[in-house]
């Protein structure tokens, strides 16, 4: 059965690598590496420079467990370790699409846009179920108004599937519609993921409310829109 990191390996990897501001939205639910190789591989970052190649012991991983250690560092907010071990994962396994899918996130976060969307529509190529790898993707051209015709064409689809991360999704929409001059259909949406959203997830509910608020004001609902900021100030 697949688990999230162990309590024993984020121990020895806060013992091991220097606390750093963490990476995102990386699928830490598939992480499963043996303690034992864990803090051998973190001693041997430990003595290295952030700009030497990684230590061959991690060369000598299998794909999967690359890519697992690419997320650990990523968390710890070493972007180009986790980059590196990404690319090794491609690498080795062209098809690994939640790798592709990681490695758009750790490129985004650098600032890197134009490659992360890169590698977010190979990740959707390589596995078209693969809601993060959508999502990112939508929610990148969403933030930098590129490629919004594109990502409409794509979320939408996988939202009708219902995925587990629906009312993240919807959230993207509404961002997508604002970009498209589509108000109403933005408040429809913002409003579908604040519905779907656990109302004990405060920090994403009043998110979603900030961005309901702009939906309102865009349409020149000054009245709805600060109702929706105070629901979202209330939330801290």
């Amino acid at each position: 059965m697949r688990v999230g990191v162990s309590a024993m390996l984020r121990l020895a990897l806060l013992a091991a690598l220097p606390l750093m501001v963490a990476g995102c939205r990386s699928d830490v639910r598939e992480v499963r590496i043996d303690l034992v190789q864990a803090v051998r591989l973190a001693r041997a970052y430990g003595r290295l420079s952030h700009t030497a190649p990684p230590p061959p012991e991690a060369a000598r991983l299998a794909p999967e467990r690359l890519n697992d250690l690419g997320v650990i560092l990523e968390r710890r907010g070493l972007l180009q370790r986790a980059e590196e071990h990404y690319r090794l994962a491609v690498a080795q396994k062209p098809d690994f699409a939640r790798a592709w899918a990681n490695l758009g996130n750790v490129l985004r976060v650098q600032r890197r846009e134009d490659e992360a969307a890169d590698c977010y529509r190979r990740a959707m190529k390589e596995d078209p179920a693969l809601f993060e790898a959508v999502n990112n993707f939508a929610d990148l051209c969403a933030d930098n108004g590129r490629c919004v015709d594109e990502a409409l064409a794509a979320l939408q689809p996988a939202l009708e599937k219902h995925p587990p991360e629906e009312n993240v999704g919807r959230d993207t929409l509404g961002k997508l519609w604002l970009r498209a001059g589509q108000s109403a259909r933005a408040v429809e949406a913002f409003r579908g993921a604040l519905d779907l959203t656990d109302p004990r997830d405060k920090p994403l509910s009043a998110e979603i409310l900030r961005h309901l608020a702009q939906a309102h004001r865009a349409l020149g609902q000054e009245s709805e829109a600060r109702s929706a900021e105070l629901r979202a100030e209330a939330l801290k």
